[in-house]
Formats: structure tokens, sequence, C-alpha cells
């Protein structure tokens, strides 16, 4: 079969300030050590799609000096959910606002149709990150690679399973792990199953 393999990688971390929401944009903290380990198990000369967030950056700059890229572009898609006005706002003060909800998630800071002051839902992030996917063109590539945020990479899982947003949003990933998802190409649809295959989640090597 001729299948097109896809890397979902989450950033490098960043430095939190305890007992508040991150900003909107930090910075990642690079290790270039962990950098290099985890470019061994991506492949060379794939297109690589990034958001554009500085963390994300980063992590694909850094990955570009042990591993080549045919192309880095940067996605505005993959950007990581906008929480609005809580970015930077002490978490016992989002709290209080979170408590207005109707309704509440058992793994998950808000339930997918939450959506923060001036912010977007996980279901907002899930139909850009949908409406992206569904421009891509499996059948030109061996392999593609996406470096971007711990959401993001939910949403994608539950575009390419048919998750509700209510079980994908409650995905762990990891920082710098990798999630691997296998898509047939348009000659071997044939059969049941669908053309997305999972092969691996939040899968660590640092």
């Amino acid at each position: 079969m001729k299948t097109c393999r896809l890397y979902l990688i989450r950033h490098a971390p960043v430095k939190k300030k305890e007992g508040y929401v991150p900003e909107n944009n930090p910075k990642a903290i690079i290790n270039s050590d962990h950098l290099k380990k985890l470019a061994s198990y991506i492949p060379d000369n794939s297109i690589c799609y990034v958001s554009p967030l500085k963390r994300a950056i980063q992590t694909a700059n850094e990955l570009s000096k042990y591993k080549n890229f045919r192309e880095i572009i940067i996605e505005k898609n993959l950007r990581e959910q906008n929480f609005g006005e809580w970015q930077g706002k002490k978490i016992s003060l989002v709290w209080e606002e979170i408590r207005k909800f109707k309704t509440q998630h058992n793994f998950s800071f808000l339930c997918p149709e939450n959506c923060p002051p001036k912010g977007e839902s996980f279901l907002d992030q899930c139909e850009r990150v949908s409406e992206f996917v569904e421009h891509l063109n499996f059948n030109d590539h061996t392999s593609l690679i996406f470096i971007s945020h711990s959401g993001t990479i939910r949403a994608f899982l539950s575009y390419f399973l048919n998750l509700d947003p209510n079980n994908a949003i409650g995905i762990e990933i990891s920082h710098l792990s990798i999630t691997s998802i296998e898509v047939l190409k348009k000659d071997n649809i044939r059969n049941k199953g669908g053309k997305y295959r999972l092969l691996s989640v939040n899968n660590q090597f640092i």
C-alpha cells in the first residue's frame, strides 16, 4: 500500500509563571541535546508545517540543525487555542469564571464548547485544523511533519479518528512528543476503515 506518514510534534517546553495562565506567545526553552535526539526519529527531506507562535518556530529551527527539511511552512491554522483575556491572568481568577459555565470536563481546563472572553473554544480550534487538513495533498508525499501545540494535535486526532472533541481534549500530549498517523493515498482507499490509521500517540523519546 502507498501511504503518507504524518509526524505531529509538540513544541519544546516554555517557562511558566507559577499560579498564572501562560502568556499567548512565550519563548521555548531549547535543549539542543533533546532536539538532536528527537531529530533522529523523524525523516529527512520532508515538508515541515509550523505554528506561527515563537515556541514552535524555535523548535523547528533547532530541529533543522539536525534534520534536513525540504521546506518549512508557517501555517496560522496550527496555532494553539486562543485563551483570550485569560492569558497571563491568575489561575485562581480564571477558575472563578470557569465555574460560571454550565458544563465542566474531567480532564481538561475547559469543555470543548466553552470559549474564554475574546478567545476561542476547542471546537473553534478543531474547525480551523479540519479546514487545514482538508486542503493538504497527501498523495505527493511519503511523510509530512507538523510542529505545533497540544491542543492542535488533539484537534488533529479528533479529525483523523472521528473522535468526539470531548474525548479528544483529554488526550495527553507532552512536550517534544511525536504522535504519528498513516494516511492511505487515493488509489489505495478501496475498503472499510477509512484512510487514516493511528500508529502512535504521545511517543516520548527524551
